[in-house]
């Protein structure tokens, strides 16, 4: 899949054309068409029974695939896809893919296998953590063990605050976190190319894509925001 990534032209952010006095533009109104972008979540199976499993909040998904469509010029899709880990070649349809859950995991041998070679064709994984009744961190602190698994020479590090991640569109100052543990944003980074293949925050910065009304305006724009990095940074890395 180590295809060229999708063209994109970025029309400046929206605070910036608010700043300018400039009145927002209308979803989808002067996109170039270089190519259509799905947003897949993966499905995979939790080792303990937890509420909120792979498929939690998919409004979540919707809601940052309007803003992407509102605030840039990437050719995003409103449909829903979801992937998994059985099916390498359906993977490689899509250069990006979403997961997130409350629980601990762990991924089979023949699924190991699938990820690692999906991330060297191109792939790029962002995991955050849903967060069990405000705390925890279950989910986040399996998918660094099971990374380690995937590249056990290629260990996941800490994202500096420095890197472009937080800088390509919009400008953060670093992770956002609306609940749960802090940790680091973590970061699997390519080892010829230095490319990042893999996010993983601890956060809940999923939930502010949903938008609770128990979470601070500020967090759930922060949120967005963080997102439409994210994806950016896939598209043109």
């Amino acid at each position: 899949m180590r295809a060229p990534r999708l063209g994109l032209f970025l029309c400046l952010n929206l605070a910036m054309a608010l700043a300018a006095g400039e009145p927002p533009r209308t979803a989808g109104g002067d996109l170039v068409k270089t190519g259509q972008f799905f947003f897949p979540r993966l499905q995979f199976q939790c080792s303990e029974e937890v509420p909120d499993k792979w498929d939690v909040h998919v409004i979540g998904d919707q809601k940052l695939r309007e803003s992407i469509l509102k605030l840039t010029n990437i050719n995003i899709l409103a449909e829903p896809v979801v992937v998994n880990l059985d099916r390498l070649e359906d993977m490689c349809q899509y250069p990006f893919v979403f997961m997130t859950s409350e629980g601990h995991f762990k991924f089979s041998e023949r699924n190991v296998a699938t990820l690692r070679e999906y991330l060297l064709r191109g792939g790029f994984l962002y995991a955050d953590d849903c967060v069990l009744l405000g705390q925890g961190d279950r989910f986040y602190l399996s998918f660094i063990s099971e990374m380690k698994r995937v590249f056990p020479d290629n260990p996941m590090r800490p994202i500096p605050s420095s890197h472009e991640l937080f800088t390509c569109f919009f400008k953060l100052t670093g992770v956002p976190h609306t609940q749960g543990v802090r940790h680091p944003a973590m970061g699997l980074f390519e080892k010829d190319t230095n490319r990042l293949m893999v996010v993983a925050t601890s956060g809940d910065i999923h939930c502010g894509w949903v938008g609770f009304g128990s979470l601070a305006a500020d967090e759930r724009r922060k949120s967005i925001e963080f997102g439409v990095n994210v994806v950016v940074y896939c598209l043109t890395h």
